[in-house]
């Protein structure tokens, strides 16, 4: 394979929901009110810029009456918290790019959250499991709340779908981890210079805690499966010395660079948690040397 395209990582500040605390953490804290960062991320290429996730529609940073009329219910149960600095046009400008500027989009999943400004992408690639995109048009009703058919159902988004695992560009690949919905998928970007190879996690992980207690997040449309894209991407972690982005995380997205400034290393206390899983998950075993 050749050696990666990808240049540099930026964090995108998309705002931030206010929601219940179980959503994070499956079953823990019901009815405790908490608020978790929406992020988007700009991969800059050899090729151009690619974006992964759009976050919130742009209309919501008009305030809570606008959340309403375009989301419904779903309004209330997220609360955005959203400036107009927030949305995504704006943020492109803090590394001197237009949404005219990026040649592809990548989408973890479908949900409101991360694809809220796909039609303002109109000469993108617009990059989904093909299993994400079929359940989006065909919903069950148990799992549709998240999903707002407007943000995705429009003839002027290009799409191209993935099958599964997919290395789309040198050093940027697709990685499938069902379970939060039928088509999520992950991305890692293998040894981005300066920063060292990244798995960002999308909703299969939510928040550290997801992996260091191997507690899931509360939004499952598959346990079994979400359980196993949690162990995967963390036993991924493991294998290749990779740092893992989770998604949601508002204290930890409070350390973290954000653009204008490109992505640092992590340190090795900031990626403890992925430890901590391993621990929690196989206890004494952890280590090959106590297994036999």
């Amino acid at each position: 394979m050749a050696k990666t395209v990808v240049e540099k990582v930026y964090v995108l500040d998309g705002g931030e929901l206010e929601l219940d605390a179980s959503v994070m953490l499956n079953l823990t804290n019901p009815g405790t009110k908490i608020r978790i960062a929406v992020r988007q991320f700009l991969v800059q290429t050899s090729r151009g810029f690619v974006l992964i996730d759009t976050g919130n529609d742009p209309l919501i940073a008009q305030g809570q009456k606008m959340a309403e009329e375009r989301w419904g219910a779903l309004a209330t149960a997220a609360r955005p918290i959203m400036g107009k600095h927030q949305v995504i046009s704006e943020q492109l400008k803090l590394v001197g790019l237009s949404t005219d500027d990026i040649k592809m989009v990548v989408y973890t999943h479908l949900h409101h959250d991360h694809c809220g400004a796909a039609t303002y992408f109109p000469k993108a690639l617009h990059i989904v499991q093909k299993a994400e995109y079929r359940f989006a048009m065909n919903l069950d009703s148990f799992a549709a709340f998240p999903y707002v058919r407007h943000e995705y159902d429009d003839p002027t988004i290009n799409w191209r779908f993935a099958q599964g695992d997919w290395t789309i560009l040198p050093g940027f690949q697709l990685i499938s981890t069902p379970g939060h919905t039928p088509g999520h998928q992950s991305i890692a970007l293998w040894d981005v210079p300066d920063v060292g190879s990244l798995i960002i996690t999308g909703d299969a992980v939510n928040c550290r805690e997801n992996i260091s207690a191997d507690v899931l997040g509360g939004i499952i449309y598959d346990a079994k499966q979400a359980a196993d894209s949690v162990h995967r991407i963390v036993a991924l972690a493991q294998a290749t010395g990779a740092s893992v982005m989770v998604s949601h995380d508002k204290p930890f997205y409070d350390t973290v660079p954000h653009a204008p400034e490109p992505l640092r290393p992590f340190t090795a206390d900031e990626q403890a948690f992925c430890q901590h899983g391993i621990n929690t998950l196989y206890s004494d075993v952890d280590d090959p040397n106590n297994l036999i």
